[in-house]
């Protein structure tokens, strides 16, 4: 007898397998896209709640939105964020022309109103900070 003609009842024949691995492969990549969308946003969203913003823009802000009818308070404003902006020659010179004219409505209980020069000047100031900004 010939080898090859003996019959093999032990093996079975092959069982065919359903070949999902490119599923899984799309899969793989469309979760990949998923978390890395969601990476993507979470930092965005997380930058632009910590960006710095520009000191210098809130405090032309400040000075802006004070309350000249208020001349006291105007006055310690215009000082302390006026020095904080003179940054460049021409507005150091007009703020150490305004800072004397503003003594007078600091360090008292009562003061009088801003005269209209020195609101000039202030205006003056702010609108000269707003252009180098």
């Amino acid at each position: 007898m010939n080898p090859s003609d003996i019959p093999i009842h032990d093996i079975k024949p092959l069982m065919p397998i359903p070949d999902i691995s490119v599923y899984i492969f799309i899969a793989l990549i469309a979760a990949s896209l998923l978390v890395a969308t969601a990476a993507a946003i979470f930092v965005w969203r997380w930058w632009r709640r910590h960006k710095k913003a520009d000191p210098r823009i809130t405090w032309l802000k400040k000075l802006d939105k004070m309350d000249l009818a208020d001349a006291k308070r105007s006055a310690y404003i215009m000082t302390r964020y006026g020095r904080l902006l003179a940054e460049d020659k021409r507005r150091q010179e007009i703020l150490s022309q305004l800072l004397p004219r503003l003594e007078r409505y600091k360090y008292k209980k009562e003061v009088p109103p801003l005269d209209e020069e020195t609101k000039r000047f202030m205006k003056l100031f702010i609108e000269m900070c707003k252009d180098a900004l």
